[in-house]
């Protein structure tokens, strides 16, 4: 009789432990998955530098050698790379006239070389 006694309560125990690590890790998985950045600024953040403030090149680039040198260097070759001023315009076709272009200039386009290469393959 008194074993049991002793293996109900061993059991009561287990089960009331599992309950209570189950419902512990419930309430961790809520509060991580609650949890989410705040991207607030305070008033004062907000005046220092205007939303219509644009940053010339030069600025930019400054202000990247103020984080690191090789920040730096990397936005120098960004700003030598494109011009940050122009705004991308998805409706030019600038890359299917610079490839008609090459054919017309005598140069194999990447069009001749991609049909050399298929009819290569095709045999």
């Amino acid at each position: 009789m008194r074993n049991i006694f002793c293996n109900l309560k061993r059991e009561l125990l287990q089960k009331l432990l599992l309950l209570f690590l189950v419902s512990l890790l419930g309430f961790f998985g809520i509060a991580i998955a609650s949890y989410s950045p705040v991207y607030a600024a305070t008033l004062e953040e907000t005046k220092l530098i205007p939303p219509e403030y644009k940053p010339t090149p030069e600025e930019k680039i400054e202000r990247a050698y103020e984080y690191s040198e090789a920040t730096g260097l990397m936005e120098e070759a960004k700003q030598a790379r494109t011009n940050s001023n122009q705004k991308f315009d998805p409706n030019l076709k600038a890359n299917i006239k610079n490839i008609d272009a090459q054919a017309q200039e005598g140069k194999t386009s990447l069009k001749d070389q991609t049909k050399g290469l298929l009819e290569k393959i095709a045999k």
